[in-house]
C-alpha cells in the first residue's frame, strides 16, 4: 500500500507593503508584514513506484503538466534529492486566485512539505526554503508560516514569535489584479520617498493596538484602486465598520479588516458576502514544524 499525507495549504495577508525600489535584475525591493491566515486549500499525497507526477484538481482553471507550479515544485524537489520514487497530487482549491493571498505559493510550499515528508527525504527547513525561493518570492514564507516581515523581493525574512490573535474578514469582490500590471504602473518617486516602517520597530510591539497600525499601507493600494474603483469603495464600507486596521492584501484585489471580536467580525462580513466571496478568518502558524509531526496514513 502507499503512503498518504493529507496536508493544509493556508492562504497569507499583508498587513503592510512598501515599495522601496527597483532593482537592475528587473526585481523590485520590497518591505512587506506576513501573516498566516486559516483560509485553506487542501492538498493530497500519495508515493507512487511511477516516477512520474500525477495532478488533479478540482478547478479547470488551473493549468495542467508541467505548466502547473504544483508539479514544477515536484519535479525541482525530485531532481535536487535524486527521487527515484513519483507521487499522485490532489489539490482543492478555495483560495481565491489572483486574489493577493498567496494561493499559489502557499502550494508550492505545502508540496514541497509534503514530498519532503512522503519521499523521507528529512531536508532541514533552511534546504526548504532555498529550494522555495526558486519558485517565487512568496513561496520560502510558508515554509515556516506564522508572521514575518520580508525584505529584498521578499526571500529575505525576520520571524516573529509571536503572532496575532484578532480575527479578520476578507473580501475578495472578483477582480484580478496582475501583479506585474500594478508593478508596471507603480509611481515609485512617490514610494521610494514615503515614510515606512523599519524592522526595529516591530520589537516588543503589540499587535493587537490600534495605535500600532498608524504608520501601515499598501503601496499598491493608490493605483490598483484608480482602476479598480470598487475595491476603493469596498474599503471605505469597511472603515465605516470601525475595525482596528483595513488594508488591500498583496496586490489585490483581497481586502481585509481586523476587528476586535468575532461579533464584529460577522456583522462586517454580513455587509458584503452576498455581494462578494467573504471569509472569517484568524491567524494561524503551520508549517515545517507541523508537518514533520504528522504520522502517513495508509491509502
Amino acid at each position: 500500500m502507499d503512503g498518504l499525507l493529507r496536508l493544509p495549504s493556508y492562504a497569507k495577508i499583508n498587513l503592510a507593503l512598501f515599495i522601496k525600489g527597483k532593482r537592475g535584475n528587473g526585481y523590485h525591493e520590497i518591505e512587506t508584514l506576513l501573516q498566516q491566515i486559516d483560509l485553506k486549500d487542501e492538498i493530497e499525497f500519495r508515493v507512487t513506484t511511477n516516477p512520474e507526477i500525477a495532478f488533479f484538481c478540482n478547478d479547470p482553471n488551473l493549468p495542467s503538466g508541467k505548466k502547473n507550479l504544483c508539479v514544477r515544485t515536484a519535479y525541482l524537489l525530485k531532481e535536487f534529492a535524486g527521487v527515484q520514487q513519483g507521487a499522485e497530487i490532489r489539490l482543492t482549491k478555495v483560495i481565491p486566485m489572483g486574489a493577493g493571498l498567496g494561493g499559489g505559493s502557499s502550494n508550492a510550499a505545502v508540496v514541497i512539505l509534503g514530498l519532503n515528508k512522503l519521499w523521507k527525504l528529512n531536508l532541514p527547513p533552511r534546504k526548504l526554503m532555498e529550494l522555495a525561493a526558486q519558485l517565487g518570492s512568496d513561496v520560502p514564507f510558508f515554509i515556516h508560516g506564522g508572521m514575518a516581515w520580508a525584505e529584498g523581493r521578499g526571500d529575505i525574512l525576520t520571524w516573529f514569535d509571536f503572532d496575532l490573535d484578532l480575527p479578520i474578514v476578507v473580501v475578495y469582490p472578483e477582480v484580478h489584479v496582475s501583479t506585474a500590471w500594478a508593478y508596471q504602473h507603480l509611481n515609485l518617486d512617490l514610494t521610494m520617498k514615503k515614510k515606512n516602517i523599519k524592522l526595529a520597530r516591530f520589537k516588543n510591539r503589540n499587535f493587537n493596538n490600534v495605535e500600532f497600525y498608524k504608520n501601515f499601507s499598501n503601496d499598491f493600494e493608490a493605483v490598483v484602486f484608480k482602476a479598480h474603483s470598487i475595491l476603493a469603495e469596498i474599503k471605505q464600507r469597511l472603515l465605516q465598520r470601525n475595525p482596528i486596521f483595513t488594508s488591500m492584501s498583496g496586490s489585490g484585489s483581497s481586502l481585509f479588516a481586523i476587528f476586535r471580536t468575532v461579533s464584529e467580525t460577522v456583522a462586517a462580513k454580513a455587509m458584503f458576502e452576498n455581494q462578494y466571496r467573504t471569509f472569517l478568518v484568524h491567524p494561524i502558524r503551520w508549517g515545517y514544524k507541523q508537518t514533520i509531526e504528522l504520522a502517513l496514513t495508509r491509502a
